[in-house]
């Protein structure tokens, strides 16, 4: 109805990214990038201001690897596997969101606004 329904809503970093990186690599499970697509990276620090957002350049998805618009500022954690099992359940992976979702919300057409 809507043309092609994207699943990607999160995934995690599986290699670490530092500062100057101009590609990451991510957990490839249910992704679906592609060029020009719009993502965050989570702050992976104790300095909660360290996200970054960029452009998608190109992904490659038999490896996991995303190819940033410009390098990283900031260092972001990754490992290839869950780190729940050292912190008390806490995966301190960093977490890759995707920011280009397009969400439509239809609701019905109220007459009255009750109380």
């Amino acid at each position: 109805m809507y043309g092609k329904q994207r699943s990607f809503k999160m995934t995690r970093l599986t290699k670490p990214a530092v500062a100057g990186d101009t590609t990451i690599t991510i957990d490839k499970k249910n992704v679906d990038l592609k060029e020009g697509d719009r993502i965050a990276l989570a702050p992976t620090s104790v300095t909660y201001n360290e996200g970054e957002t960029r452009n998608v350049a190109s992904y490659d998805a038999s490896t996991g690897v995303v190819t940033l618009d410009e390098a990283l500022k900031w260092y972001h954690f990754g490992a290839e596997e869950s780190t729940a099992n050292l912190y008390n359940g806490v995966d301190m992976r960093g977490e890759v969101l995707s920011l280009s979702r397009n969400i439509k919300i239809i609701g019905t057409e109220v007459d009255d606004w009750g109380a």
